[in-house]
């Protein structure tokens, strides 16, 4: 079965903090973060990101020039892995200088289930508009939320949004299959690059509705219907958001 997702829903913020924070923005900027969004998303669509032949490598690099782009210093992005194909990308939103809080830290993957073409009725790597959905390998796991969480730090850096904390943005390899497991790399080999107070990532408990207007079970399940629970030594959180996205994150524990 094809991934699909809403076409509106690309435009929201993955986790709240960028439309929360940022000051106000106009018509123009809006379209124009809409747009970003937008071509950010079908540009990692159509990137191969499978185990077999595609590479993580390419993707994270098209991200990191999005970032530099916008503003970035060059010491604040880099790609890094343990191979050619298997890169993974990490970047530093700076926050208020002097700040005693550790950053923030968001993660995604870039690679993608496999898929064949004879399986589908579109190319899995060309990135299709029709009737309302978006149509390509990785609209739904996860390419979606690696575009909105780039478009929402570009976005926050055009208006000049200064956090009172770092936000780091580790978009990573081999989360679907693989030898090369990008966040488990990068706790091995560059921890420096990603130690936080806490980590946010999309949950796969949470869909796309119409309308995020009431608070999703957390994962796993111990306390559905609450905005908090507890499962074993990781506090899972889960944010009622009016927005056709929905996300959840995971804090350490206290």
């Amino acid at each position: 079965m094809n991934d699909r997702i809403v076409a509106i829903g690309i435009a929201a913020i993955l986790f709240g903090l960028g439309a929360q924070a940022a000051a106000p923005a106009s018509a123009e900027g809006d379209a124009a973060a809409r747009k970003d969004a937008h071509d950010i998303f079908k540009q990692l669509i159509e990137i191969n990101t499978t185990d077999s032949v595609g590479s993580t490598t390419v993707a994270a690099q098209a991200m990191a020039q999005r970032l530099l782009d916008a503003g970035f210093a060059k010491a604040d992005v880099v790609v890094l892995g343990p191979n050619d194909r298997k890169g993974n990308m990490v970047a530093r939103y700076r926050g208020k200088s002097g700040s005693k809080l550790k950053p923030i830290l968001i993660i995604g993957h870039l690679d993608v289930v496999e898929a064949k073409r004879e399986d589908w009725s579109t190319d899995p790597f060309q990135f299709v508009e029709k009737d309302g959905y978006f149509y390509g390998r990785g609209t739904q796991d996860m390419k979606d939320s690696d575009a909105i969480a780039v478009a929402d730090l570009i976005r926050m850096k055009k208006q000049g949004f200064v956090p009172d904390r770092d936000i780091i943005l580790a978009l990573t390899a081999d989360e679907e299959g693989g030898k090369s497991n990008g966040v488990d790399w990068l706790l091995k080999n560059h921890r420096e690059l990603i130690d936080a107070e806490f980590a946010s990532r999309r949950s796969w408990d949470l869909k796309p509705p119409r309308s995020c207007t009431r608070t999703f079970r957390c994962s796993p399940p111990t306390q559905a219907a609450t905005v908090r629970c507890r499962y074993r030594t990781t506090r899972f959180i889960t944010w009622r958001m009016r927005s056709p996205l929905c996300v959840s994150g995971a804090l350490p524990s206290s």
